[in-house]
């Protein structure tokens, strides 16, 4: 009696733990990346076998507070391409853990988003099986980001702004080229990187800030260059001022009748003085110009293609680097 007792406790046992070993088996978790541009194919990864003999399918639901139901919305998308036996890192209680299971990629290129909005809050859902007999459904809620006004909304806050600094400046009786310019009343080469490299760097990271709602991760190369073109700037600034002996200039009401007569001219950015007072091309400083805008044209080309931030190469920021100290080293006197 009692070994009939003792073994059916033990075969309880082992069908409680076969029901829950099979239960964590069964369990899915769905995850697509938030803030992908719908111009691009779209990851779903599903911690699940899926074969393209189950018919996976794609939908995505919104939210509805103050916007009407998107009639695509209850389209059933079928997949470009399916990889089964996928390892992917996904993050899970702010851990990384590295899952295997199905990726899959769809085409959501014609996707109705307005064309005023920079994204669409969805739910992703997957439907696979005989009728839609198995659902997963994503983690979280994610944007989809409609790709031509997400960088145009963005740039033009970023236009808003410069405007609003320019019209401070002609509050104060000052032109805004001043800000680019030097002592001098030339257009300073240092300081027209700076505002450059400002103005793209914001844009971009506003565009992706707003397609996330999230601060989005800088690469350490960009920091980089935008320390190099902040250094450059400050060193010939200094330099400039030691060479002409103008502190006070700063601190006066009026512009010096050099700077405020000067025309100034973008050819100023590869012209330099030589010692007799004559302007001369600058080998120095076309380099540098030819760096820069280089850099900048691959940087939002890169960028816009990539979906996220370009992390600028490192040999890319020392061709910079290089370039930036060819274009201060004739301002740096040598002492004998």
């Amino acid at each position: 009696m009692k070994n009939i007792r003792l073994l059916t406790i033990l075969l309880a046992m082992i069908l409680f733990m076969s029901s829950n070993a099979s239960s964590a088996e069964e369990s899915v978790q769905l995850f697509m990346a938030d803030g992908q541009l719908k111009s691009h194919p779209i990851r779903v990864f599903i911690t699940k076998d899926i074969a393209d003999s189950v018919s996976p399918k794609l939908m995505l639901k919104g939210s509805h507070a103050i916007s009407k139901k998107n009639a695509a919305e209850d389209l059933l998308i079928k997949p470009l391409l399916i990889a089964r036996k996928q390892e992917s890192e996904q993050i899970i209680n702010e851990n990384k853990v590295i899952l295997t299971g199905t990726l899959l990629l769809f085409d959501l290129s014609h996707y109705p988003i307005p064309g005023y909005k920079t994204a669409m809050r969805l739910t992703p859902t997957l439907i696979w099986g005989e009728e839609g007999q198995f659902v997963a459904i994503g983690t979280h809620e994610i944007y989809l980001v409609n790709p031509v006004p997400a960088f145009i909304w963005p740039f033009a806050m970023v236009i808003f702004l410069v405007l609003i600094i320019i019209g401070m400046a002609r509050h104060g009786k000052r032109r805004s080229i001043q800000f680019i310019c030097n002592k001098e009343g030339n257009l300073s080469l240092a300081r027209t990187q700076v505002a450059l490299w400002t103005i793209v760097i914001g844009g971009m990271i506003t565009a992706y800030g707003l397609m996330r709602l999230d601060v989005p991760e800088i690469p350490l190369s960009l920091v980089a260059l935008m320390g190099l073109s902040l250094a450059t700037g400050g060193i010939s600034y200094t330099q400039s001022v030691k060479k002409k002996n103008i502190e006070s200039v700063a601190f006066k009401n009026e512009l010096p009748a050099s700077v405020a007569g000067h025309q100034i001219s973008i050819a100023d950015l590869v012209i330099v003085p030589n010692e007799e007072g004559k302007a001369v091309l600058s080998l120095a400083r076309a380099q540098m110009v030819f760096w820069t805008v280089l850099t900048l044209f691959l940087f939002i080309v890169k960028s816009i293609l990539d979906g996220n931030l370009w992390a600028v190469p490192w040999e890319l920021v020392a061709l910079m680097g290089l370039s930036q100290v060819g274009y201060l080293a004739p301002k740096i006197p040598l002492k004998p």
